[in-house]
């Protein structure tokens, strides 16, 4: 059977066999293809909607996918893929991810050591340099492309660029008073043990910052099984009753978590609902091509260790 060669999975919150509910599926279910035949419809919004059937936990609510890749065959279909920032326009992830910093100013001195996973082009961290007095920054960034990108938002600031997504032993232990992950934990098989392992690098009173899809999102209710964030990418998306059992487990007390405002090209979310409900367009005309701020199907969680 083809699920044989992929991973199976206990919840990756509770850590255990619970009782889990089948509850989202697309028409073809990814664990009933082979892995070499499933891995081109890993890329490209415009090919048949296919992705791991998610279940719900009946004990911590997390919605996840038992049988999801295996980490080796994870590690080949990102190692050929495009970076995420270039899938929408440039000025609406900055605007966007301003919005995100402006929540992170509310509640850090931004001072001290600065960890960031999974920066990409340094959309998020151009804000920190910009208003903070961060005395170090360790950027834990896979993609060499983007090394000389990050070098030039970050100036003459002390920093490190860590090649491992999940390098931190490369960072000094309770070194840090901010740390951010920005669409990383619905990408993860155990984010219990990568928060967990985190939390040694942060300060006491340190701010963690979390971005993520919200399965609870009126957005993923319109559109149900079609909705863009059900994909091949996430072995599981939260809800903030899931983020904060999450988050409790590994060692952290929630401080918020509330819906984020993300900006679009309108072209482009147009494009991509048109394609949520089978019309398969490759482009919409000009006339829509603004930006918009729409609270989506995004949460953006602040959270302390204890």
């Amino acid at each position: 059977m083809p699920f044989e060669k992929f991973l199976s999975r206990q919840c990756p919150i509770c850590q255990k066999s619970t009782k889990v509910t089948l509850e989202i599926c697309s028409q073809t279910r990814a664990e009933t293809i082979d892995y070499e035949a499933l891995t081109p419809y890993w890329n490209g919004f415009f090919k048949e909607k296919i992705y791991f059937s998610y279940a719900r936990c009946a004990e911590c609510k997390l919605l996840f996918a038992p049988i999801f890749y295996k980490p080796d065959q994870l590690e080949a279909l990102y190692g050929q893929m495009s970076p995420n920032m270039d899938l929408v326009p440039m000025a609406a992830l900055l605007k966007t991810q301003k919005g995100y910093f402006n929540e992170l100013k509310k509640c850090s001195n931004l001072d001290k050591g600065y960890i960031e996973v999974g920066p990409d082009v340094g959309v998020f961290t151009v804000n920190c340099t910009r208003e903070g007095a961060f005395d170090k920054y360790w950027l834990c960034e896979p993609n060499k492309e983007v090394a000389s990108t990050l070098g030039r938002v970050l100036g003459d600031r002390p920093y490190q660029i860590i090649e491992n997504m999940f390098g931190f032993s490369d960072i000094p232990d309770n070194s840090s008073s901010v740390a951010v992950m920005i669409q990383v934990l619905d990408h993860l098989l155990d984010p219990v043990a990568t928060l967990a392992e985190l939390k040694k690098k942060l300060l006491p009173n340190a701010k963690l910052l979390i971005v993520t899809h919200n399965e609870q999102s009126l957005l993923r209710k319109f559109v149900g099984w079609k909705w863009p964030a059900f994909c091949l990418q996430h072995p599981q998306i939260y809800s903030p009753e899931s983020m904060r059992m999450l988050l409790e487990k590994s060692g952290y007390s929630v401080d918020s978590i509330e819906r984020t405002k993300n900006y679009f090209q309108f072209s482009f979310l147009l494009k991509h609902l048109l394609w949520a409900f089978g019309l398969k367009v490759k482009s919409v005309p000009s006339i829509f091509d603004f930006t918009i701020g729409l609270k989506l199907g995004n949460m953006i969680t602040i959270a302390t260790p204890n």
